[in-house]
């Protein structure tokens, strides 16, 4: 999903339209009441019992293993699985940083079935600011600002890689493309530069807000010169790395494929504004950016699978309560067993007045919630050119379009060619 390429979210679309697309669904019935989270996975609920509510971390270098309180469950063995040496790395913490993202002026509502009265302004302005947890349907609505987030408009990437790391490392894959938000929901057109046996596939989405109407994905064929509607399932591993579909827009289109529920608001450390225009990672596995962290209040969403196109059987997202970026997930099987678990670097644009993401390390983990492998995202800053008034509609991403005319290429920045 990604994205602006906006907070660049847009990487993920062109690789996951590639791979494969969702299988069309009609409208659900509405989705159950929200219950307080008795059947969220245990550890998720302990977690929260041993998490101080507030936390202060005054700004300096830090031994990793002395923030462990304030990272998600399995983060700290993420991290202690970087480590080749044996010595123990720190992590630069900052001062907190406001952020002046747009909000709704008016009060919107959410339909029974779960859908918001008003999509014009998704991609611009967040529907629910000044959310709390005990608000109704505060889950449904804490993911309803994370579609509607700090975006807006449509953006190009020139290209982004997805590499491997950690003890089973994978090719490199290399993609460019167009994302773009608009008022009935998101869309994008890309095309594989490598490796070799991709190169010159196109791909495209259409994911709209509402639930009556269906994803559709398109993969064009350049042997064949045909475009087909694809079909795959959101738990697949996408071209032989640890991203799934689920880790690209699992909820940011048909968001209704899991029941959300919002648990608490807890801090935890997340880089919201990277010092950096390309990410970097600590020595070892990479998995884990070196960069300046900040300590953010976040909300506790978990999403339990409500219908058979969701990927998983609970998903965790940890939401910046300012800019409802997911700085941190974990993804779950149906008995609670956590599987994965990913880790984002995002960049704050004063001049969109939104985040673009930077990075994206997802690690797969073992039945002990050790590390085994994972695959990283990496978009270098340049790379992500912004139309922010330039709202798309399902013609501008129709599959009809793939392979008749080549994707407009917007004016280079310097050094960007």
């Amino acid at each position: 999903m990604y994205r602006r390429m906006q907070p660049l979210m847009s990487w993920w679309i062109g690789l996951i339209v590639w791979i494969g697309s969702v299988e069309t669904t009609p409208a659900q019935a509405p989705p159950a009441p929200e219950a307080p989270g008795a059947t969220v996975p245990a550890e998720l609920q302990t977690w929260l019992a041993q998490t101080a509510p507030s936390r202060t971390l005054p700004p300096g270098s830090y031994p990793a293993d002395h923030l462990f309180d304030v990272l998600p469950p399995h983060a700290p063995q993420l991290l202690a699985a970087e480590v080749a040496s044996g010595a123990v790395p720190a992590l630069e913490v900052t001062a907190p940083q406001v952020y002046e993202v747009p909000v709704s002026d008016r009060t919107h509502q959410l339909a029974p079935n779960g859908d918001l009265d008003d999509t014009t302004q998704c991609g611009r302005a967040l529907p629910f600011p000044g959310l709390v947890p005990s608000v109704d349907r505060a889950g449904l609505k804490a993911v309803w600002n994370l579609l509607c987030r700090n975006r807006g408009g449509s953006v190009e990437y020139v290209a982004h890689a997805l590499r491997g790391s950690g003890p089973n490392p994978h090719r490199t894959l290399v993609i460019n493309g167009r994302y773009g938000f608009g008022p009935q929901g998101f869309g994008g057109h890309a095309f594989m530069l490598a490796p070799n046996e991709l190169k010159g596939n196109q791909m495209m989405a259409w994911l709209p807000w509402k639930r009556a109407h269906p994803e559709s994905l398109y993969m064009y064929q350049v042997e064949s010169r045909r475009a087909r509607e694809s079909s795959t399932t959101r738990g697949e591993s996408m071209a032989g790395t640890h991203f799934t579909m689920e880790h690209g827009f699992g909820w940011e289109g048909q968001y209704y494929v899991y029941d959300w529920v919002l648990l608490g608001e807890r801090p935890v450390l997340a880089v919201l504004d990277s010092r950096h225009t390309a990410p970097h990672y600590l020595p070892g596995n990479r998995w884990f950016p070196d960069d300046q962290w900040q300590l953010r209040p976040t909300f506790l969403v978990v999403g339990k699978r409500a219908h058979r196109q969701a990927g998983s059987g609970y998903v965790a997202l940890w939401l910046d309560t300012a800019t409802f970026e997911p700085v941190w997930t974990v993804f779950y099987t149906d008995a609670g067993i956590a599987e994965t678990i990913t880790v984002f670097t995002f960049t704050w644009s004063a001049a969109y007045r939104r985040h673009v993401m930077l990075a994206q390390s997802t690690v797969e983990l073992d039945a002990t919630g050790a590390p085994v492998g994972g695959t990283a995202f990496e978009a270098p800053l340049c790379s992500i050119l912004h139309y922010p008034e330039r709202h798309v509609d399902a013609s501008t991403f129709s599959g009809q379009q793939l392979g008749k005319k080549p994707i407009p290429w917007g004016q280079r920045p310097a050094g960007c060619e």
